[in-house]
């Protein structure tokens, strides 16, 4: 019994409860303050990716774990019985803290056992996992196990390593999909990790040489320490002059790496649906062909491509990708494979247009492409209408009113690249953009071309009911009358203005309409909430029941600027839906009838300073001096509610407004400089020799205020400096022996006392240091 009792590894709780080794308590305070900050800080993170609404709520879940895990460690209770305890919490926690958005979402469940049945079903047949109220039951229970299984395997089992696993994950997850804001948290991380680490490792060392009852010398800590401080310090600079604090999301550009891939599979399992699959019921942000009325959605954080602008663009920058202008069974949507004009357009050859428009500006986009939709692999973005671009393409054009060959496209529906049949990868292209100021498109009249009428009317079956039809109509006739609209420049505003109003609200979470209902129906008389694709479907429908030509465009929206990268990056969430209605002379014109409180009107006649205007004769865009050009960066989300911040102004007008990412990398850099300062301070206190002892001595001894006397001896001063500081009296009457000796007794003798001088160096050492600080005090107290 005795040998497998001294073979046991000792738990640092054991130092708590033991009477005799009580003074290690404070050592384990500061290894479960690191847990909890260090759970706090990936829940934080977590919060900023923004996964699903109401995620603020792991916070209190990750650190309320991390405080009973670390109550249960502490606990002198069998390991079984407290893993036990927090198997059983962990589940209940996460439906508490999910409870009020869950029970939003799902308002008709009846509170009681049935409910569990209702779940199971959900879960069973793969409801639930597109269910944004149920991930979040599922994120605050990974953010339980992230807190708890932390502050168990650091202060019952001893083993951060393993404690960091699912934090790890987690955190890996949110970086390389959500890289925006989380500088901050990643440097945390870094610190705190090798914080844990090193202390774990220290405390665990201390308990086992004091259940062993070893003394460690002093010197065996500093050594320790000092170590840590430099590795600390070089893991903070890699983190700088590497990703993720140097660069913007590079997820794309690095799959080979486990990390990446790791992330990327739980992301994957969180959004089973890629960019480009077009959600039926329910499924994820993304682009697709289709504008369907389905269920709740989830965000797509995949980084789709970036671009930056040449020239001064004042439109608004949504990337068409395809214009939506079938409306059929209930939705809109492109005729994938249906008929149609079809014209191949040269490397940077102008399309041939049958209509020439008026009030056009010019400008440039450079796209990179890193990942294409996975549906139209082929398809080129850009925003308003093509002049030219750098590649080989295929323009289509649907519908072509048959019987009526067209001289030239009327519209460029579909942009395909050829040569490769692939978008990805860099490509420029050259775009005009409307400047018609608001009473120009009012006195457009409606002298429509022929090929426009088929897209004025909506099918009288086969889309909608006819009672569906009616009520749709009348709420279009009652808005503009109520509005005194007379033309349809009017009419279309007043429509836009009744979606963008109080009544209606955006949500990836609409409501159900009942069954039977038509979804449409639901939201403009019932529900009154849903996401972009309800609202552009709304106004699509209500502005041709009036006859006004009009269509969707399925595309992207602005995204978001990244100032270490000079451009702006879309990702999968910024995929949007909008409208645009066909006015004689100027062309189709958009508009923004989604109520998200991001999207905002469109301006009309903006030029911006500098504009290259096709009426003037320009047809270069005028280069700005700027990667991304003068105009105001646009504020926008797509479909996944993403928030965007500003871009940069010209050069040497913004010194001082340093974004987030800035600030973290110079505060990381000052503090690896102070790491590795202390670093070198703890080295220059460890000398490793006899004679370098006794220099760092008198080096110490004269900043505390003691300096050696000219032909003092060194037993002199050492009688001298014992009375000057009478508490080390002890160190340093057997430094200066052991010194003496050393320097001049026999090589035979003075090898002996070297054990003896280092020794008493390391007590004599903090004494003097507290020395020097406190004449350091009283000097700076006189100055002050």
């Amino acid at each position: 019994m005795q040998s497998a009792s001294s073979s046991r590894r000792p738990l640092i709780s054991e130092l708590v409860w033991s009477g005799a080794r009580r003074p290690f308590a404070g050592g384990l305070f500061w290894s479960a303050a690191l847990a909890v900050l260090l759970s706090f800080t990936i829940a934080r993170s977590t919060v900023t990716a923004d996964w699903v609404d109401g995620i603020g709520v792991i916070v209190f879940v990750a650190v309320g774990a991390s405080i009973l895990m670390t109550a249960l460690a502490l606990a002198p209770v069998p390991w079984s019985i407290g893993l036990g305890i927090g198997a059983v919490v962990a589940p209940v926690a996460a439906v508490a803290a999910a409870f009020p958005t869950v029970r939003a979402a799902h308002p008709l469940d009846q509170i009681g056992f049935g409910l569990f049945g209702v779940w199971s079903g959900r879960i069973a047949n793969g409801q639930a996992a597109s269910d944004p109220s149920f991930y979040l039951a599922l994120i605050c229970l990974l953010m339980f196990v992230t807190g708890g299984w932390l502050s168990w395997c650091v202060l019952r089992w001893r083993n951060p390593m393993l404690g960091l696993v699912p934090g790890a994950a987690a955190f890996a997850t949110n970086v390389l999909n959500f890289p925006t804001d989380q500088n901050g948290y990643t440097l945390t991380v870094l610190v705190l990790t090798l914080g844990l680490l090193l202390w774990s490792t220290y405390s665990g060392s201390v308990a086992t040489a004091a259940l062993a009852q070893v003394k460690l010398s002093g010197d065996a800590r500093w050594d320790f320490w000092e170590s840590g401080l430099a590795a600390m310090a070089g893991l903070i600079v890699l983190g700088v002059l590497l990703p993720p604090l140097s660069t913007t999301d590079r997820t794309t550009q690095v799959e080979s790496s486990l990390f990446t891939s790791w992330a990327q599979l739980q992301q994957r399992l969180n959004h089973p649906i890629g960019i480009g699959v077009g959600p039926q019921g329910s499924g994820t942000t993304g682009f697709s062909a289709s504008v369907s009325l389905g269920g709740p959605l989830l965000r797509t954080r995949d980084v789709v491509f970036e671009y930056t602008v040449s020239g001064t663009y004042a439109g608004p920058r949504y990337f068409r990708g395809l214009d939506v202008t079938l409306a059929s069974q209930g939705q809109w949507q492109y005729p994938v494979g249906g008929p149609g004009l079809i014209e191949a357009i040269g490397q940077n050859q102008a399309p041939v247009y049958a209509e020439p428009y008026q009030k056009l500006a010019v400008a440039s986009f450079n796209i990179n492409m890193v990942k294409p939709p996975t549906d139209f692999p082929d398809l080129l973005f850009y925003p308003g209408l093509l002049d030219r671009a750098d590649r080989p393409s295929v323009a289509v054009e649907v519908p072509v009113p048959p019987g009526t060959p067209p001289e030239g496209l009327d519209s460029i529906d579909r942009l395909s690249a050829v040569k490769p049949a692939s978008s990805a990868g860099n490509y420029t292209v050259d775009v005009e953009y409307s400047t018609a100021t608001a009473a120009e498109l009012q006195a457009a009249g409606t002298d429509y071309p022929p090929w426009v009428m088929p897209l004025a009317s909506l099918p009288t079956d086969g889309y909608r009911s006819p009672d569906a039809m009616q009520r749709i109509h009348a709420l279009a006739l009652q808005i503009i009358t109520a509005a005194g609209a007379t033309n349809p420049y009017d009419e279309a505003t007043a429509i836009e203005s009744y979606l963008r109003s109080s009544i209606f609200s955006y949500t990836l979470v609409p409501p159900t309409a009942p069954p039977g209902a038509d979804p449409l129906v639901s939201f403009l008389f019932d529900s009154h909430a849903g996401y972009c694709e309800y609202f552009a479907t709304a106004m699509g429908d209500m502005l041709r029941s009036l006859g006004i030509p009009t269509r969707l465009v399925n595309g992207f929206g602005p995204g978001q600027f990244d100032a270490k990268a000079n451009a702006y990056v879309v990702r999968g969430e910024d995929a949007h839906t909008w409208v645009e209605s066909y006015f004689p002379k100027y062309g189709w014109i958009p508009f923004e009838p989604t109520n998200d409180r991001v999207y905002q009107t469109i301006t009309r006649g903006a030029t911006g300073v500098n504009a290259c205007l096709r009426d003037n004769g320009c047809d270069v865009p005028i280069p700005t001096g700027t990667a991304v050009g003068v105009a105001v960066p646009h504020v926008g989300r797509g479909s996944g509610n993403q928030d965007t911040a500003g871009g940069a102004g010209p050069a040497g007008l913004r010194l001082t407004a340093l974004d987030a990412g800035t600030w973290t990398k110079i505060f990381a850099i000052l503090l690896a400089i102070v790491l590795l300062v202390l670093a070198g301070v703890s080295r220059y206190l460890r000398p490793r020799s006899v004679t370098v002892v006794w220099n760092r001595t008198l080096t110490l001894a004269r900043m505390a205020g003691s300096r050696q006397r000219p032909a003092e001896t060194p037993l002199e001063f050492g009688r001298r400096l014992q009375t000057a500081f009478p508490e080390s009296t002890e160190a340093v009457r057997a430094l200066t022996g052991g010194f003496v000796v050393a320097a001049y007794a026999p090589d035979e003798v003075a090898s002996s006392s070297r054990a003896a001088v280092m020794e008493a160096w390391s007590e004599l050492r903090p004494l003097l240091l507290r020395r020097v600080l406190a004449r350091f005090r009283r000097t700076s107290g006189r100055n002050l």
